[in-house]
């Protein structure tokens, strides 16, 4: 499943490109984040995510990996997990591209491809692909307000 959402804030991209990196302010970012673990610096991570999917509450516990990065205008991880309780995986590919609007105005660009098998598989991609779109633009809308309550430099 594919997924797109773009989001502006009136923060310049430096203070925004700082801002993910900044792994526990970004982690309260996500819905349902539960634990969050830097391994290795703008490399490697640990996730814990709950989040209830129709009838079924999934725990996935998920290793996070950055594939790539470009200072300062873009990243891309991906994070595969299980939930072993329900027999279920996922995988997901993230894409943040940062756009300069003006001198206090960024753009980001939040690309989501994922995959979900197992269990929860059952309720359908349509179900499944409202929950991954609503996780996606809940977590856009909150790194928003989260860049919004920045003190102004």
């Amino acid at each position: 499943m594919h997924f797109e959402q773009i989001v502006e804030v009136d923060t310049d991209t430096k203070s925004v490109w700082k801002f993910l990196w900044e792994v526990e302010r970004l982690a309260r970012c996500l819905p349902g984040c539960q634990e969050v673990e830097e391994i290795e610096p703008q490399k490697k991570y640990t996730v814990v995510v709950e989040e209830r999917i129709g009838p079924f509450k999934a725990r996935f516990e998920m290793d996070v990996e950055v594939l790539d990065l470009d200072l300062e205008s873009r990243v891309r991880i991906q994070a595969v997990g299980k939930d072993r309780k329900l027999g279920a995986s996922t995988r997901a590919e993230l894409d943040v591209q940062l756009h300069e609007l003006g001198p206090a105005k960024t753009a980001l660009n939040v690309t989501a491809d994922i995959q979900v098998v197992g269990k929860i598989a059952s309720l359908g991609q349509v179900a499944i692909k409202r929950k991954a779109q609503d996780i996606v633009a809940r977590f856009a809308n909150a790194i928003a307000t989260e860049l919004a309550s920045e003190p102004v430099s």
